[in-house]
């Protein structure tokens, strides 16, 4: 398994020493996110450094939310996420990431607005007015699903792919997003559910954990927490999805542990 890694990127960051760190710790490729942005110039900072040091550009994250297009839950309105959009020439890579959206004050927060047919259309003119920006960028929109969000499984989100039928639509599978705390009983079966019917539509895999903390939902790094990864990796076997897999959810320090930990668990599943 090839693996990359999900880091944040800013404007005042020493590209090259932090490219360098990532590939020497194994890693084949980044998963760049942009929380102050990102301009002409970063761009090719970046392309620059990880050419240099050897990592591809997996995909980077414009984090909008679709529902509430003019806030900006991770760093980019929906405006802004096109603007990103059009720079992946220059980035080198074809995958740009968003939320599937809320209508809730918070990224975690349920809405009863977003079960609704209006909900719906609104997604869908939002993503299908950022066709032509990812045609001519010859990219791909990666939509994260989070089960607070309009696309909150796998059922809605294969409906909506199969309804946009675009070649520029893929999806993130992140079983964590997924899987409400009160599913987590029957997540191996929900799991092998999920991959068999969103396998035609991957276009990104993150990896990562969950766990209760005091009642409430965390997601740290990969073996963290409960999410049954031998099901996780038996199913994208079976289901022979190639797309990159993303470590997510860890720092610096933690990410060779985190790496150790997927690569165990993939041999295991003979992945």
């Amino acid at each position: 398994m090839q693996l990359g890694l999900f880091h944040e990127i800013r404007p005042g960051d020493d590209l090259p020493r932090l490219t360098d760190q990532v590939a020497a710790m194994g890693f084949a490729s980044l998963h760049a996110h942009f929380p102050a942005g990102c301009d002409e110039a970063l761009a090719r900072r970046l392309s620059r450094s990880c050419a240099g040091s050897g990592l591809a550009i997996a995909a980077v994250s414009g984090y909008a939310n679709p529902l509430r297009p003019d806030e900006a839950p991770m760093g980019f309105t929906l405006a802004q996420l096109a603007s990103l959009i059009a720079l992946l020439p220059l980035l080198d890579t074809r995958r740009v990431v968003s939320w599937s959206g809320t209508y809730g004050a918070g990224l975690f927060d349920d809405h009863p607005d977003n079960r609704t047919p209006a909900a719906w259309e609104v997604l869908h003119r939002s993503v299908d007015e950022l066709f032509p920006v990812l045609e001519a960028a010859e990219a791909v929109l990666v939509i994260e699903p989070l089960f607070a969000h309009v696309l909150d499984g796998p059922a809605r989100l294969v409906r909506f792919c199969e309804e946009a039928n675009s070649p520029y639509l893929r999806v993130v599978l992140d079983p964590p997003n997924m899987l409400p705390p009160d599913t987590w009983a029957r997540q191996a079966e929900l799991i092998a559910a999920a991959v068999d019917l969103l396998a035609p539509y991957v276009g990104l895999v993150h990896l990562k954990d969950m766990r209760l903390q005091d009642g409430r939902l965390d997601l740290p790094g990969p073996g963290q927490g409960v999410l049954d990864y031998p099901a996780f990796f038996e199913a994208l076997a079976r289901a022979e999805i190639s797309a990159p897999a993303i470590v997510e959810h860890v720092t610096l320090a933690q990410a060779p542990a985190a790496r150790r930990f997927v690569l165990a668990q993939a041999a295991a599943a003979r992945l």
